[in-house]
């Protein structure tokens, strides 16, 4: 009987620890969140190389400017606003967007006065404007560097909104039943109250969480504990909450 009874406790424990094994992994989650967060304030580091190379160009359209000045000694007020304008921004782009340690008190103090720069979108507006501006010279290398630093800041707005999007509706999964639940239902293609296993892949994909083959057949079968390859959302919800319970991850920031 002793026997038996403790076969049967080891058989409960494999299984309960070959269910903890199909969560998500904690890092996994965390991961995810913090390559969202980064997305949305630090930016991928290819969008930061095309901006930082956008702030080279506005500097360096500034100094030609002043050099003409100095050479054709002639003066215009509206060169000088453009010029002012471009470095301020070509300068704020080189310390933003790089990566260089002796610039780390620098970027920190312009992100906390202007919090707006600390957000990818908030910067690829400056950029916009800048570029805009810049057009206004009206002269050919004016008008080259000022499209392209517009352009990278359009980019950057549209790169921005659709990061934060995505942490924002991950956040709600977790703290908000009522998100959760209509991004279930929205997966629900058939509208019969249960998915199938390409809905719960476009669930978590609209979550903010890519899986793998392997990795999402694993997830399902953890949830689908009757084996008929449907899933209702309240075991949906329980696993999820599994999953982001175990992860680092400050849904209040």
């Amino acid at each position: 009987m002793s026997a038996a009874m403790a076969m049967a406790g080891e058989s409960a424990v494999a299984t309960g620890d070959g269910r903890k094994e199909r969560l998500l992994p904690s890092r996994r989650m965390s991961d995810t969140y913090d390559s969202h967060l980064q997305a949305s304030t630090q930016g991928e580091t290819s969008v930061r190389m095309l901006a930082f190379a956008g702030g080279m160009g506005l500097v360096a359209c500034s100094l030609i400017v002043w050099t003409h000045w100095i050479a054709r000694r002639r003066f215009s007020w509206l060169e000088m606003a453009v010029s002012t304008t471009s470095l301020a921004v070509g300068v704020c782009a080189l310390v933003l967007e790089s990566n260089l340690s002796f610039l780390e008190t620098a970027r920190v103090n312009v992100t906390t006065r202007a919090r707006v720069l600390g957000q990818v979108r908030g910067r690829g507006s400056m950029y916009a404007a800048a570029g805009m501006l810049q057009c206004a010279m009206f002269d050919p290398l004016d008008l080259v560097v000022g499209l392209y630093t517009a352009a990278v800041g359009v980019y950057m707005i549209r790169v921005g909104q659709k990061a934060s999007a995505s942490l924002s509706t991950l956040k709600e999964s977790i703290t908000d039943e009522k998100a959760l639940l209509e991004a279930f239902q929205a997966n629900d293609r058939n509208g019969d109250g249960v998915l199938e296993v390409f809905e719960f892949d476009g669930l978590i994909y609209s979550l903010g969480i890519e899986l793998d083959n392997d990795e999402l057949e694993a997830a399902f079968s953890s949830i689908d504990t009757n084996g008929d390859k449907k899933i209702v959302y309240d075991e949906f919800r329980t696993w999820w909450k599994a999953c982001t319970a175990e992860a680092d991850i400050p849904v209040c920031a």
